[in-house]
């Protein structure tokens, strides 16, 4: 600052209000000489008015740095708004925004999202909104939020709320847009009017009915509505206006009761309610829940179901059934009908007599057994049967039955292995004692490199000689153990792993590839040394696009890296080598396959990467020269030409691919 100095900066001087209205709040007023103290807005508007001296003055003036910060401290009377940086496009990348908010003594501060869109995953280990009970870091957690859906209304104890919103350096989204205001129970304040029971909800409160009754137009009044208590032996339940469409905004709860010592068996004649699309399948419109009422406020839920499929059968777990159906104020179907049934519970006393497990039926009951068992011919015991696994885990063991005893005779069991596209399986063995035989035709051990036993033969074995490391082509295994009637050994223990690279297959199915089996749930592993191998067929391009890829920065990649090759060997050239989060430009290969190389240090790890594969046609044409090469938009849009002239065959690599070097 370099202006006249007046008594109170009347004469001249530069204000900063906290606002943009003219009477916004004074944040201060400077004049003179020095530098002027900070100033931050309580908002997203600030004003800066310069007012000049009454003649000139040789002074130089001011110069101010400004800058937009999120977060803060923020106190309000009535309400206010929330927003993620840059909302409602997307947020910056390394943000961490902390909003302290607070409402006056003796009310609570309501937070309602409006909008959310943040960077998904299962733990919310990238991007986040959290939300603390109080104004410090060590305030109560209410809630971690991350993804798509928006998050439930929230309301603090105290007359404070700790908001903060944090990215990471890859994926960026939408963000949020909240709104939050100060908020009492209206319920235990004020005279409500509500006949049976009133709901405190943001803002304000609603008012509810008791089963068997609803709300009336005014929305105080209860009166007899759709649902209620049954206690007939048998019944039929349907949707309000049934045949007819159902009415909105309709909530209906039914209790079937039943004496002690039986069960209640729901079964639906018809089902038509209006369906979530295809990607929600939560029945967020219209639904029928159906509970079993096990106390006084123990519910177990057995489903929850909308759209037109007809769902199965329901048998209670008690004595009490709850059906509740509720729709929304804009489609409407035909709804549904259903059948109860009250039994005997013939599992209530000695399990039935079953060895296993006892299922109540109508008119009866009938036994099952646990996973690897099969009903005797007595239809109450179980005994040792089926033998087969489905094996999903990136690593772990395997056995035989039994073991390390004796494994049982005529045995016939199956392990399919499948891991992340992109990696292989291997398969260790400890352990190893079966039946020898030169031809192992009594009891042995077979692998097959695929998922199922069509697939080519990667070993057979049997005796006591320890199988060596076996490694399938794929993401895929499938094992085949097998013991005949007579002698039986200790069998066998072997531990299952997953190693990285190995041969793909271009087609023009779109292909996915992934740095490591966990991607997704873990980073990426240290000291990794993987090679994939993509082959399209001949004739054929390969095109590698990248989807996600967060490597250990480094300016010339000399810890943890990516390189793209052409050709099998990677004699075709270099197409790159990449790290850190900037993504790789899409490569189209110039022959019929590309080498991704995969490296990684002993030290930091992070991420990894996600990419996508398969073939492109290459385009035909009589021109001698490779400029004015087009694509065929009906094959790809984006498919890179290739030209035939009078010296052959040549390659045009469109301008957005990265030729190799």
């Amino acid at each position: 600052i370099d202006i006249h100095k007046s008594e109170d900066c009347r004469s001249e001087w530069v204000e900063v209000r906290d606002g943009y209205m003219p009477d916004a709040p004074v944040l201060g007023r400077v004049c003179g000489s020095g530098k002027g103290p900070m100033m931050r807005s309580t908002g997203s508007r600030l004003t800066v008015v310069y007012q000049p001296g009454p003649r000139p003055k040789p002074h130089r003036g001011f110069r101010a740095f400004y800058e937009a910060v999120c977060g803060g401290d923020i106190e309000v009377d009535s309400t206010g708004h929330l927003e993620s940086p840059n909302y409602p496009d997307d947020y910056q990348p390394n943000k961490l925004c902390i909003w302290r908010l607070s409402v006056p003594q003796d009310y609570q501060v309501a937070l309602r999202f409006h909008s959310f869109e943040v960077e998904n995953h299962d733990t919310c280990s990238y991007d986040k909104v959290k939300v603390r009970d109080g104004d410090s870091m060590d305030s109560p957690l209410i809630g971690m939020f991350c993804g798509h859906k928006i998050p439930p209304d929230i309301r603090s104890t105290s007359n404070k709320l700790l908001v903060i919103f944090e990215s990471d350096s890859t994926v960026q989204k939408a963000g949020f847009s909240a709104t939050f205001m100060k908020e009492f129970d209206e319920c235990a304040s004020i005279e409500h009017g509500c006949s049976h029971s009133c709901v405190n909800t943001l803002g304000g409160y609603e008012c509810a009915c008791d089963i068997g009754y609803e709300l009336h137009s005014d929305g105080k009044k209860c009166e007899n509505a759709c649902g209620g208590s049954l206690y007939a032996p048998n019944g039929t339940i349907t949707s309000p206006s049934f045949p007819d469409l159902y009415p909105p905004s309709k909530n209906c709860l039914w209790e079937i009761v039943a004496p002690p010592q039986h069960r209640i068996t729901l079964n639906f004649t018809h089902f038509d309610l209006e369906g979530n699309n295809m990607y929600q399948q939560e029945c967020e419109y219209d639904s029928v829940t159906v509970h079993s009422k096990l106390g006084a406020d123990v519910l177990r839920r057995h489903g929850v179901f909308c759209g037109s499929a007809l769902p199965p059968p329901v048998t209670s777990d008690g004595s009490v059934l709850r059906v509740q159906f509720t729709s929304d104020g804009s489609v409407h179907r035909s709804g549904f009908a259903a059948a109860y049934y009250i039994d005997v519970d013939e599992c209530a006393e000695n399990n039935g007599g079953c060895q296993h497990e006892c299922r109540n039926t109508l008119g009866g009951y009938e036994c099952a057994c646990y996973s690897g068992f099969t009903l005797h011919a007595n239809a109450h015991d179980c005994k040792e049967g089926g033998c087969k696994h489905d094996v999903t885990q990136p690593h772990g063991t395997i056995f035989s039955p039994n073991y390390p005893a004796t494994y049982p005779p005529r045995k016939d069991c199956v392990w399919q292995f499948s891991t992340t596209p992109g990696h292989r399986i291997k398969l260790v063995f400890q352990k190893f004692e079966l039946e020898p035989h030169p031809e192992c035709a009594y009891d042995y051990v077979t692998l097959y490199d695929g998922a199922s036993a069509d697939e080519k033969t990667l070993g057979l074995f049997c005796g006591n000689r320890l199988p060596h490391p076996i490694v399938a082509s794929q993401n895929q295994m499938y094992v085949v153990f097998k013991s005949d009637g007579s002698v039986q050994r200790s069998g066998f223990l072997a531990n299952h792993s997953t190693a990285c690279g190995g041969y793909l297959a271009a087609t023009d199915a779109v292909q996915h590839l992934y740095s490591h089996a966990r991607y997704g749930d873990n980073a990426y592993e240290s000291r990794a040394n993987c090679d994939w191998n993509i082959e399209a067929p001949r004739n054929h391009f390969v095109k590698l696009t990248f989807l996600t890829f967060e490597l250990e920065p480094e300016a010339n990649c000399h810890y943890d890296y990516v390189q793209v090759f052409g050709g099998l060997d990677g004699s075709g050239g270099n197409y790159g080598t990449f790290c850190g989060t900037k993504m790789p430009p899409e490569i189209v290969s110039t022959s019929e396959a590309l080498l991704i190389r995969f490296r990684t240090d002993d030290s930091l790890v992070f991420k990894g990467f996600s990419a996508s594969y398969q073939m492109v046609k290459p385009v035909w044409s009589e021109e001698d020269s490779l400029e004015g090469a087009e694509y065929d938009e009906e094959e790809d849009e984006r498919m890179p030409p290739l030209v035939v002239g009078r010296r052959g065959l040549r390659a045009s690599m469109p301008r957005f691919v990265r030729r190799p070097t």
